[in-house]
C-alpha cells in the first residue's frame, strides 16, 4: 500500500503530464476547414476559361450498300485541334449569403478555332481551319435568381437592348468551380464526390454561347458541318461516372495560401444526335443531293487529373488545371439519294487524344 505522500507524488506527476499530452492528442487531430464559394457582394470577377481538345483518327469502318471497306486501307489520316478561349467577368450585385441572387456577365472573349488535317493516298493532304464566333461577345447579360422556378432569368443588362433574345437561351450563371467543393468542412486527406455532370460544367462553362463557324465566302453557316456547331456538353449528352476529389491542404503560390484539391475524373456519355442532325441536313450544300440521317450515336470516354486552387477569404477559385485522355466513338447511318441512284452508307468513326483545360480566376 502506497503512502499519502508518494499518493500525492504520483498525482502530481499526472497533473503535469496532461499539459503535455494535450497537444499530442491535438496533433493527431487535423482541424477541419470550410472550403466554400461565399464571394462579397459588389464584387467584380473576371474567369478565363481555356480548353485545348487534340484528336486523331484510330479507326474509320464504311459500310456502302451493304460492302465494308476499311478506311486504313486507303491511307486516310486525321488529325483535329479543337482550341477554345473564353473570358467572362463577373459582376455580382446582390448576394443571398454565399448564394448568388443577381449576377451581371460580360462576355469579353469567346473564341474557337478547329484545325483539321486529312490525307490519304488518292488525293494527298488537306488542311481547313474553321473560326467560330459568337454574337454574345462585348455583350452583358444580367442572371436574376427566381425564388418561385427556382432558376436563373436571363436578360440583356442593357434594358434597351436590340440584340437577338435568342442568344439568351441555355445559358447558365454558375461558372465559379463550386461544383468540386467538399459538402460539408474537411480536413488534409478528406475525400469526396463531385456530380458526373459536372464534366458539362468544365467543357462548356457558361453554357452555349453560340459560337458559330464563319464561312467567309457564304458568309453564314451554310455549307458548314452542322457537328462544328454542338457545344461539347450537347455532344456528350447524359453522363456517367466518377469526380472523386481530395483535399490537400494549403498551398502557397506567389507568397499566398491557397487550398488545394486534387481532382480525378473518369467519366463517359451516349447521345443521340439524329434529329439535331436531321434539323440541319437541308442547310448542307449538295446540290441535288437528299440527306436522311437514320441514327448518329455518339459516345465519349474523359479521364484525368487535375488540381483545384481555392481562395478561401475570397470565396472563388483561383485556378483549375486538368489534363487527361479523350476518345469518341460515332456511330453513323445514312440514306443519300442522289441524281445517280441511292446509297446507304454506316460508319464508325473512333478518334481518341487529349483533353488540356487551363481556368483562372482573379478580382478586380
Amino acid at each position: 500500500m502506497s503512502s499519502p505522500n508518494e499518493a500525492y507524488n504520483m498525482n502530481l506527476r499526472n497533473l503535469l503530464l496532461i499539459p503535455v499530452a494535450i497537444p499530442v492528442l491535438w496533433a493527431f487531430t487535423a482541424p477541419e476547414e470550410e472550403l466554400s464559394f461565399h464571394i462579397a457582394e459588389g464584387t467584380t470577377l473576371t474567369s478565363t476559361f481555356d480548353t485545348t481538345v487534340e484528336l486523331s483518327l484510330d479507326e474509320m469502318r464504311i459500310v456502302t450498300n451493304g460492302e465494308e471497306k476499311d478506311a486504313s486501307m486507303f491511307g486516310l489520316e486525321i488529325k483535329m485541334s479543337n482550341a477554345t478561349s473564353l473570358q467572362f467577368v463577373d459582376q455580382f450585385v446582390h448576394m443571398d449569403g454565399a448564394a448568388p441572387t443577381e449576377v451581371i456577365r460580360t462576355f469579353k472573349n469567346l473564341d474557337n478555332t478547329v484545325d483539321t488535317s486529312q490525307a490519304n493516298a488518292a488525293t494527298g493532304s488537306m488542311d481547313t481551319s474553321v473560326i467560330s464566333e459568337s454574337d454574345l461577345e462585348g455583350v452583358a447579360v444580367r442572371f436574376r435568381w427566381d425564388s418561385e422556378k427556382s432558376a436563373y432569368a436571363t436578360s440583356f443588362a442593357d434594358e434597351d437592348s436590340d440584340e437577338d433574345k435568342a442568344l439568351l437561351e441555355d445559358l447558365t450563371a454558375r461558372a465559379d468551380m463550386s461544383g468540386l467543393l467538399p459538402p460539408k468542412s474537411v480536413s488534409k486527406g478528406d475525400t469526396w464526390e463531385a456530380k458526373p455532370d459536372f464534366i458539362l460544367e468544365l467543357m462548356s462553362p457558361g453554357g452555349d454561347l453560340k459560337q458559330i463557324p464563319v464561312d467567309m465566302e457564304e458568309g453564314g453557316r451554310k455549307g458548314g458541318d452542322p457537328m462544328a456547331e454542338l457545344s461539347f456538353s450537347e455532344m456528350m449528352g447524359d453522363v456517367e461516372g466518377t469526380i472523386r476529389c481530395e483535399y490537400m491542404g494549403s498551398v502557397e503560390v506567389e507568397g499566398v495560401k491557397y487550398a488545394s484539391i486534387q481532382v480525378d475524373l473518369a467519366v463517359n456519355s451516349k447521345n443521340d444526335l439524329t434529329a439535331m442532325l436531321q434539323k440541319h441536313a437541308g442547310e448542307m450544300l449538295q446540290e441535288s443531293v437528299d440527306i436522311q440521317y437514320d441514327s448518329v450515336d455518339v459516345e465519349m470516354t474523359i479521364e484525368g487529373e487535375g488540381t483545384l486552387l481555392w481562395d478561401q477569404r475570397g470565396g472563388h477559385f483561383v485556378s483549375f488545371g486538368f489534363s487527361g485522355d479523350l476518345k469518341q466513338i460515332m456511330n453513323m447511318a445514312i440514306a443519300l439519294a442522289t441524281p445517280n441512284g441511292n446509297m446507304d452508307m454506316d460508319q464508325t468513326i473512333t478518334m481518341s487524344g487529349t483533353l488540356d483545360l487551363d481556368f483562372s480566376a482573379a478580382t478586380e
